[in-house]
């Protein structure tokens, strides 16, 4: 059809030339001399040219001989012209039931980003590329790009059409390789490192930046054609649409996931040892980063693969730490020198794992072997009972101990506070160095089922902060923490309407009473007429251990508790709290001071009627207090304070509420915010909005709407 079409229009020689010399005058030869110059004028041209010939009339004998071959032309040239037509309108519905598809695959393949479901994405990215298959295939049939330009307006919308469907392919091809290459690292990870496959992974993340980067160079010139076909189509206009709106956050992301693959390939590929530092954080023991550093692991990596596990004792490198650090006003009362072990004392978990790095390359252990970190990856005891679970029962025979989920964790503190190794001389934490090459093992027999499994279970870990991830690398760092497991403080932008609140635990020298504490957070928040925010909050605490066999469970529970509150915030009211413990005296005129604790305890303000201090830190207000909870008993804190920021109270206001978790953290939260009086939430159609949760996630982000109809 179209090869016709175009053999009518772009060559009339073959069909009407013989009709058209019928009606032409004859040539007649100009002579032109071969000497003639260039500089001849054009009236010496002129004249040597021959006179016009006299017009011709049409005869009516060959104007009746001429209608029907012209008629028979015109009548081809207008039913080639109709049928391609309906052709073209024919791929325009295909078109437009396509795009229709890819619309809802988009927002499919959205939301699953935000679940980090891979087969879901990788599944709707399959069904996107073959409808996108099906558009290109039917417009090349019928030669939809020749016939832009010779039918002109009658298609002139669909002229960008071609463009289009062709950066949609190449795009969906080369972010379904993207998705299916992520989901096998993911699947395959521990594989990849351990099994000397470190070549592998590299070649699969160079391909990952690779196609990445394509998208990046597809991504303004795909946009600019999407908008052009905006109008053809209301699926075409929303697709449109999503796409102007994620169009800078996406291209931001694209730069930055490309940013971190080329960092974290130069680190993999690395002609030498590289370094990453594991921190076990222990929550019965908590502190302000997710739990106490007893034990910590060296994983050295070259070339991509896992050369070496080295599970320590932390006790260890800090007798090896010539450094003498003041210590955090809090921990005085139970050592007089700050070292790797309590170091995680920050809520921002950036800052605490650049501490903790810092003084245990500075630990002669380290230091004198040339072993500098080049990130850190905090586990608590939950994943490491996910890991176990997962990789089923595991014999230690030196221990004459088999440990499962259920177990697992009693068995390990006995051993650290009681068991044999628990002598001079000898290394508590031996015990984990047992334990890890077991179930590394372990883990890289998993069936694919079960690595299916194990992979949910470790999102999750990451979306309830359970592990979170440092690098020393800029773009590496800058990656981790747009993608949410770096455990940084939330910054709030100067012009944040809304509270933010998050409560950090740390236990000083209270045994591992934590793993048997209860804790419910509730806050209730009253917005004035005049936009001021007033807050009542009542933190519980229950302690269960009373009745448990080990005394590490059943001590007091003492606790230094912090509340993070919005920067202007001012405290009214404090009920419930212990005033603080006695600090040994002691000369630290020897001693150094760091800059990061330095920088904090300098605001500090010690409010007597209160018994609390208020400090600034990370963009945020500190109200710091003891709440000491004996076994079997309840305690309740309450605390009455004010939002310092003024909120412009009108109809359509937004309002946003940010629950910051902390890590290792089971709290349950109970939340509710009464608006200004005659407005109420457009999402309860009620005064008042009120939200409860016992799963807490790193953030708890609740954004609401203030009206008035």
């Amino acid at each position: 059809m179209v090869v016709l079409c175009y053999f009518y229009i772009m060559n009339p020689k073959k069909n009407i030339s013989k009709l058209i010399a019928d009606i032409r005058p004859p040539c007649q030869p100009i002579a032109i001399p071969e000497e003639t110059a260039w500089e001849q004028t054009r009236a010496e041209l002129a004249a040597e040219l021959p006179p016009p010939p006299p017009k011709i009339k049409f005869q009516q004998k060959t104007l009746r001989k001429t209608i029907p071959y012209l008629k028979i032309t015109f009548a081809a040239l207008a039913l080639t012209t109709g049928i391609y037509a309906a052709a073209v309108i024919d791929f325009k519905e295909t078109a437009i039931k396509s795009f229709s598809v890819v619309y809802q695959e988009a927002h499919k393949i959205k939301a699953a980003l935000i679940k980090f479901k891979p087969d879901e994405i990788i599944s709707s990215l399959k069904l996107t590329e073959l409808e996108i298959k099906s558009v290109k295939e039917k417009a090349e049939v019928i030669g939809l790009p020749e016939a832009s330009s010779l039918l002109g307006n009658f298609i002139s919308k669909l002229k960008p059409v071609r463009g289009t469907i062709e950066n949609l392919s190449i795009a969906s091809e080369r972010a379904r390789t993207i998705a299916e290459n992520l989901n096998s690292i993911l699947k395959s990870s521990s594989s990849l490192i351990t099994n000397n496959r470190g070549q592998e992974l590299i070649k699969i993340l160079k391909q990952i930046s690779s196609d990445l980067t394509l998208l990046g160079n597809l991504g303004p010139e795909f946009k600019n054609q999407v908008t052009s076909l905006s109008s053809l189509t209301p699926e075409l206009s929303s697709l449109s649409g999503l796409l102007e709106k994620n169009y800078i956050p996406l291209s931001l992301n694209i730069y930055r996931t490309r940013d971190f693959l080329d960092g974290l390939i130069a680190l993999l590929e690395y002609p030498g040892d590289k370094h990453i530092l594991l921190i076990f954080q222990n929550q019965t023991e908590m502190r302000p980063a997710g739990g106490f550093i007893g034990s910590y692991g060296d994983l050295t990596i070259n070339r991509g693969n896992l050369k070496d596990v080295k599970v320590d004792d932390i006790y260890n490198a800090d007798r090896q730490l010539n450094l003498k650090l003041i210590p955090p006003l809090e921990l005085r009362g139970i050592t007089k020198t700050w070292g790797a072990r309590d170091a995680n004392w920050f809520f921002d978990f950036p800052t605490s794992a650049r501490k903790v790095t810092e003084l245990l390359e500075q630990a002669d252990l380290h230091y004198l072997n040339g072993i500098r970190f080049d990130g850190a990856i905090a586990i608590n005891t939950k994943v490491l009972g996910t890991l176990i679970d997962s990789a089923g029962p595991i014999r230690l025979a030196n221990y004459n101990l088999t440990l499962n989920r259920q177990n697992f964790l009693q068995e390990l503190q006995y051993e650290v506070e009681a068991g044999r190794d628990k002598k001079p001389g000898q290394n508590p934490k031996k015990i984990l160095s047992a334990l890890t090459p077991l179930l590394l093992e372990k883990l890289n027999n998993l069936s694919e089922t079960q690595k299916d499994v194990l992979v949910e279970k470790i999102k999750n870990h990451f979306l309830e902060k359970d592990i979170m991830i440092y690098f020393k690398d800029f773009d590496l760092q800058n990656f981790v923490e747009n993608l949410g497991v770096a455990g940084e403080v939330a910054h709030l932008p100067r012009n944040f309407s809304g509270d933010y609140l998050a409560i950090v635990n740390s236990n000083i020298a209270a045994g591992k009473t934590d793993a048997f504490i209860d804790q419910k957070i509730k806050l209730q928040s009253q917005i004035s007429a005049e936009g001021k925010i007033i807050n009542d909050l009542v933190i519980s605490r229950m302690h269960n251990g009373q009745n448990e066999k080990d005394w590490w469970y059943k001590v007091n529970n003492k606790n230094y508790l912090k509340i993070l509150v919005p920067e202007k915030s001012k405290l009214a009211y404090v009920q419930g709290n212990d005033p603080p413990p006695a600090v040994n005296a002691a000369d630290y005129s020897s001693y150094e001071y760091d800059a990061d604790l330095q920088a904090v305890e300098k605001t500090a303000v010690f409010i007597d009627k209160f018994k609390t201090q208020v400090e600034r830190e990370f963009g945020k207000v500190s109200f710091g207090t003891w709440s000491n909870t004996p076994a079997g008993k309840t305690k309740n804190l309450k605390i009455s304070y004010e939002n310092g920021v003024k909120l412009s109270v009108r109809s359509g206001m937004p309002y946003e509420f940010i629950f910051e978790k902390q890590s290792g953290s089971d709290s349950m939260l109970d939340y509710s915010v009464t608006a200004p009086p005659g407005y109420h939430w457009k999402e309860s159609g009620k005064e008042i909005f009120e939200y409860s949760t016992k799963e807490l996630k790193t953030r708890e982000i609740i954004k609401l709407t203030l009206t008035n109809s």
